[in-house]
């Protein structure tokens, strides 16, 4: 019996599902709620934030800039979770070029914030250096 090779249009599926997650991530990180429920949702998230160096209680974890991007890789790290067991090897390499870039690019702006309070400001702050983590569950697997 001759072994035959998936029909194209299959391989054409498979490209259309890599399409459709990276329509769903932008789709879910371009519509952010209200400031104050990007903050709520953000707590529900249970990040650990544990300060390397510097005082933490001179600087602003409220700020606008850190919630929203804290909130856009808490967001990217559920999809992540969710979505990516499911493809396939070939799938999750592409998947994870992609998902890879625009990872770094809310880690990026994660890092360029500026957290100093404004009656802070005048006298030197010094460096704030953060360790932020979520604690996961491992799920045991049935045999």
């Amino acid at each position: 019996m001759k072994k035959t090779n998936k029909p194209s249009f299959a391989k054409a599926t498979e490209g259309r599902d890599i399409i459709s997650l990276f329509g769903n991530i932008q789709k879910m990180i371009s519509t952010k709620p209200d400031i104050s429920q990007m903050f709520k949702e953000v707590q529900m998230m249970k990040f650990k934030i544990k300060p390397i160096q510097g005082d933490l209680m001179a600087f602003n974890l409220k700020n606008e800039n850190f919630i929203e991007s804290l909130w856009s890789l808490g967001k990217l790290d559920e999809f992540f979770f969710k979505e990516v067991p499911s493809l396939s090897k070939k799938e999750k390499e592409i998947f994870m070029n992609f998902f890879d870039s625009l990872y770094f690019k809310y880690q990026q702006q994660l890092n360029q914030t500026n957290l100093q309070q404004r009656r802070v400001t005048l006298k030197k702050t010094g460096l704030l250096e953060l360790e932020i983590f979520k604690e996961r569950k491992l799920q045991k697997k049935s045999n």
